[in-house]
């Protein structure tokens, strides 16, 4: 799919997003048709939206003009799930990075899927908590990507990877609907849909917020050798 040859779609993912959250031009895609993996394959279009509102509306106009996408976070995964393997656009949620809130008294974090992993921990340290996962690059990686590829780390063989950490999710379907699911405490009553979509690679939604379980920075730290 040439961009000069779909102008409509073009107009449509800007009028979506804006003019300068699209990408179209043969070398600025050129950085985004690979991630931490081997295989590669080039977008058509790279978008970055800075809303869960813009994630939908790229979703849709997706589905109008039958064209594929795929959600992508820092880039970092090894299973090849950020990559366009059937060209389209590529959904890159980089600019949404904000922590919205920090609820010490329930201990969660609501973020957005471009939070930097390590930025969490950093953001609630100084009040004596920490975020669990920690993958190896967790100072580059994406919670979004935590979440899509169900992340771990060294803390995981203690406190679990990043499904045991994810409370609820704002999602966008893939016909563009958006859903809430999951709830404010572990063990939500009903069906554990947050638990299906944690770690199915962007194959069921694309997450546009995160409801994070924090834990208690332990008093004292002791290292032993026998």
């Amino acid at each position: 799919m040439a961009a000069t040859g779909n102008g409509s779609l073009l107009t449509a993912l800007q009028a979506a997003v804006g003019r300068d959250a699209v990408l179209y031009d043969a070398d600025e895609l050129t950085v985004y048709e690979y991630d931490g993996a081997l295989d590669k394959a080039r977008p058509d279009f790279v978008v970055f939206p800075r809303t869960a509102d813009e994630v939908a509306d790229l979703v849709r106009v997706c589905n109008r003009y039958g064209v594929p996408f795929v959600a992508r976070g820092a880039g970092t995964g090894l299973s090849g799930g950020a990559i366009p393997v059937k060209g389209g656009v590529l959904i890159v949620l980089t600019r949404m990075n904000r922590i919205q809130q920090v609820d010490y008294l329930n201990r969660v974090a609501v973020v957005e899927p471009g939070v930097i992993n390590i930025a969490v921990t950093e953001e609630v340290a100084p009040d004596g908590y920490y975020y669990a996962p920690d993958p190896s690059s967790q100072k580059a990686c994406t919670i979004g990507g935590n979440v899509a590829e169900n992340s771990g780390g060294p803390h995981c063989l203690a406190y679990g990877v990043t499904t045991n950490h994810v409370l609820a999710l704002d999602i966008v379907l893939p016909d563009g609907t958006p859903v809430h699911v999951g709830g404010p405490a572990p063990d939500w009553p009903g069906y554990d849909l947050t638990g299906v979509l944690t770690g199915s690679e962007g194959t069921l939604a694309i997450f546009t917020r995160a409801w994070l379980r924090l834990m208690r920075q332990p008093e004292a730290v002791r290292t032993f050798l026998a």
